[in-house]
């Protein structure tokens, strides 16, 4: 297939994804986010059009082209670090601080460029329609919007002028009510809730601090090249796993691990009878506690769906889920509190 231009050779099994398959061969822009297709996080343009990579087999790509958003500056082998090699989008993107953590942000980017690339003018209505498809729990969309707006601006070659922050001072003697009648209708004619400081009388005038700024780490998200856990790769590394429970409250009869451990690049694997039985709270505060020590990280009843029951590591994420698999449990099911009214009562 085609990555970016180049004509590339990925290694894949015919059950592969293509999200798995791209990551493996260092395109780590593209993230995995929910492997359900639902989310978006792993979109790539696929011969020009945006596709969820986590639901495409890597042999579907064979012999077509693949775009992500590694391949998206406009200056090959330039520094992402330089504005100037940056695509319209990307530098839209920062400069209206659409980018906030930047997981979301190279599948916004080039779901954002197959929209401009067969409309170059789109309305807010066909934006938010094309960026459905990537979810995004930070920034609410509207600076969203107003990137894509940006960009297919400076692609037809204007050069809008960005929203600037509104400053105010609030008269000395007037009532903080004012505020909540005044901040609802600032609004730009665009439509745009325009970012708004009004200051008490006596602050004096700043150039610099309350002053917008392009987010410090705005070209490295933009360009994919943020690292994430899930990007990070050192030498010798392995990964986990864990077996959960699918009852919402059992004890664990018996519990055999010796499949699992026998199989080849399974390094561990970590049962309650391989651990001590030290409890902790899971509130994750400061000295003192508040919320009881009521946990233990491996235990022999398990009181939820999802509880912790085994943890493997292994040499790679595919090893480790085979082994889970060869681990055999057998469960005494014991009765469940599912209402708030049912916990309340006594011997609940």
């Amino acid at each position: 297939m085609t990555v970016n231009g180049e004509e590339r050779t990925l290694a894949a099994e015919r059950t592969t994804t293509l999200l798995d398959a791209l990551r493996a061969a260092g395109f780590v822009s593209v993230k995995y986010g929910c492997g359900t297709g639902d989310c978006g996080a792993c979109t790539v343009l696929l011969d020009g059009a945006p596709v969820h990579s986590c639901q495409v087999r890597a042999h579907e790509a064979e012999g077509r082209e693949v775009i992500t958003v590694e391949g998206l500056s406009v200056a090959p082998g330039a520094s992402w670090q330089d504005w100037s090699a940056l695509h319209p989008l990307q530098q839209a993107f920062i400069e209206t601080g659409a980018i906030q953590c930047g997981y979301c942000t190279p599948a916004q980017l080039l779901t954002a460029k197959a929209l401009l690339d067969r409309n170059p003018n789109p309305d807010e209505v066909e934006i938010r329609e094309a960026m459905s498809g990537v979810l995004c729990r930070c920034t609410g969309y509207v600076k969203i919007v107003q990137a894509v707006q940006r960009a297919a601006a400076l692609l037809r070659g204007a050069h809008p002028a960005l929203i600037p922050p509104r400053q105010a001072t609030l008269a000395p003697d007037a009532p903080q009510e004012m505020l909540q009648e005044t901040l609802p209708w600032l609004k730009e004619p665009g439509g745009w809730a325009a970012p708004t400081v009004i200051s008490p009388p006596d602050l004096p005038t700043t150039e610099v601090v309350g002053q917008p700024e392009a987010k410090v780490d705005g070209a490295k998200l933009a360009a994919g090249r943020a690292v994430f856990t899930d990007d990070i790769a050192l030498d010798g590394m392995l990964y986990g796993a864990l077996l959960t429970s699918p009852h919402a409250h059992a004890r664990i009869a018996r519990i055999d691990a010796s499949r699992a451990r026998a199989l080849p690049g399974v390094h561990a694997v970590l049962t309650y009878q391989d651990v001590p039985r030290i409890k902790f709270s899971s509130g994750g505060q400061s000295y003192p506690q508040p919320p009881p020590f009521d946990q233990v990280a491996l235990d022999s009843k398990v009181r939820h769906v999802g509880d912790r029951v085994a943890v493997v590591a292994a040499e790679t994420p595919e090893i480790a889920r085979r082994a889970l698999a060869l681990i055999d449990v057998e469960y005494e099911v014991l009765p469940s509190v599912l209402n708030p009214e049912e916990a309340m009562r006594a011997g609940a």
